[in-house]
């Protein structure tokens, strides 16, 4: 092993020799060996696009129902529509979806650990390609509900499933945006719908969205099972042939990887004997689940998908002849798709905590913003409205949207990660449907100027927990994010700084010896 910082940048000198002498693993940095270093990052990057693009497929499959209901509902409440429908029947059908998810959700968490995270992920299409169907041959309210339920079922089952297999194949410097470009996907999904229902009729928008499952379902068949989920069951050597397709044929480097599973998993067996229910009350796992469940909260009543299933209605109360509610509703989608990318970007560059506070702080303004705003009922300021709804969406889409699923690929460690994961979207998905139930009503009340008073307070709320809480973990190995919630403190803000800032110069030390 390299012990001298010099050999890192230059070829066979002095000092190659002394230590080609005395340690005869010890290979020097020639540019051959560069040569090979490269070929194995572009294979190994490009490895894992592919498998993270069928997850993205798989996330896309889903934004289409989340964003279904602000297309149909408009088009159902037209009088001579034979399935014409009122304000609580609406209701059910924008928060029926968010119904279902939970137990999706948890029925993923087992049937990630049981079957693998790619076979969970091809059978949650399944149940999607049902609701549409269902949904586009409904001739009564019964069976569009049912079909909403179906489609919401199959979201549960992807959600985490995703997130996980994402977070598994990923090395730690692509692990960031590769989990976040899933929720660029399901932004583009919403964006689809949004403009297929502003341009052909709701029946028909169901029949093209059975096309995106159907595809994600095929091309899992041609990539491998997730290397942690194969060694945790026993299949060492398909865990191993499948970390040497993820990097790029680097044997080595595979191999490396492989043993540190191993020795992980040797670890955790000494450590504890209790069942996995028991072991979920562990410091470890019950500190980010606390986390990630709060944020979750906070983060729905910020208005993150309340906008999404209610865009048009939202939007219609900018009072402006100018302005068509539909045409609005696809920007805000476009304007969500994009800052999903570049959130996705950002993630390669800056901290977690950096992109989660901007993205509160700006949240904060647009909507406190807007609130006032719109309490005015001035349609001289319809543009300015206009303005501080996309900018409210961007900088809400920068962070507060993509960062749960980042935290879940993150944050909890292996041995409970689909479990806790399936948890998470089941109490986020239970949640989710209260509020959007209850959102007219709320609106009703309170109106769309106190709505976005509510927006704006509670992602200041959502700033100052995550400014408190959440650690930051761009650069770090799971296994250390996992040896952070396993000490005492319970606040970042308080945590033992010397230490972590050690194992920080040690793992760039590391970093570097291993180029």
């Amino acid at each position: 092993m390299c012990v001298d910082s010099k050999s890192e940048h230059s070829s066979t000198t002095d000092d190659d020799s002394e230590i080609l002498a005395s340690d005869t693993n010890y290979q020097p940095l020639n540019s051959n060996h560069r040569e090979k270093e490269k070929k194995w990052s572009r294979r190994g990057l490009l490895a894992q696009t592919f498998v993270t693009g069928a997850v993205m497929l798989s996330s896309a499959s889903c934004g289409m129902p989340v964003g279904y209901s602000a297309v149909l509902l408009p088009q159902l409440k037209i009088a001579n529509d034979t399935m014409q429908i009122d304000d609580e029947m609406g209701s059910w059908i924008a928060s029926v979806h968010s119904a279902a998810t939970p137990f999706g959700s948890l029925l993923s968490g087992l049937l990630m650990d049981r079957c693998g995270r790619k076979l969970a992920l091809q059978i949650a299409s399944m149940p999607l390609i049902l609701g549409w169907i269902l949904i586009g041959l409904a001739n009564n309210h019964g069976l569009l509900l049912l079909g909403r339920l179906v489609a919401g079922l199959s979201a549960g089952l992807t959600a985490a499933a995703g997130q996980v297999l994402i977070g598994e194949i990923s090395e730690p410097h692509l692990r960031g945006i590769f989990s976040s470009v899933p929720f660029a996907s399901y932004s583009f999904g919403i964006l689809i719908v949004y403009a297929l229902g502003s341009l052909v009729q709701w029946r028909y928008v169901a029949g093209i969205c059975t096309v995106l499952p159907l595809v994600s379902i095929l091309s899992f068949f041609f990539l491998p099972e997730s290397p942690v989920w194969l060694a945790r069951h026993g299949k060492i050597d398909q865990a191993r042939k499948a970390l040497v397709w993820l990097r790029g044929k680097n044997v080595l480097q595979a191999n490396k990887e492989t043993e540190h599973l191993l020795e992980r998993m040797k670890h955790e067996k000494l450590q504890e004997s209790q069942t996995t229910y028991r072991v979920f009350f562990k410091k470890e796992v019950i500190k980010p689940f606390i986390i990630i469940n709060i944020f979750n909260v906070l983060q729905i009543l910020s208005g993150t998908y309340l906008i999404v299933f209610y865009a048009v209605d939202i939007l219609s109360h900018i009072q402006t002849n100018e302005i068509d509610h539909f045409l609005a509703a696809v920007l805000t989608a476009g304007m969500r798709f994009i800052f999903t990318i570049i959130a996705s970007i950002l993630l390669v560059f800056m901290g977690r905590r950096t992109i989660a506070l901007t993205s509160g702080i700006g949240t904060t303004l647009s909507a406190l913003c807007l609130g006032v705003l719109l309490l005015q009922n001035c349609s001289t300021n319809a543009y300015i409205s206009a303005v501080l709804v996309l900018t409210y969406v961007a900088t809400n889409t920068l962070g507060f949207m993509i960062l749960p699923g980042v935290m879940l690929a993150e944050l909890f460690p292996a041995k409970v990660r689909g479990l806790a994961g399936g948890f998470t979207f089941m109490t986020f998905n239970l949640v989710l449907f209260v509020i959007a139930k209850v959102f007219p009503l709320l609106k009703a009340t309170v109106g769309v100027s106190g709505v976005f008073c509510i927006f704006g307070g509670s992602s200041l709320l959502a700033s100052l927990f995550l400014y408190l809480m959440l650690p930051e973990t761009k650069g770090r190995s799971l296994s250390e994010i996992e040896d952070y919630f396993q000490e005492d403190n319970i606040l970042w803000t308080s945590r033992r700084k010397n230490k972590l800032n050690k194992a920080e110069e040690k793992g760039l030390e590391t970093e570097k010896l291993s180029v």
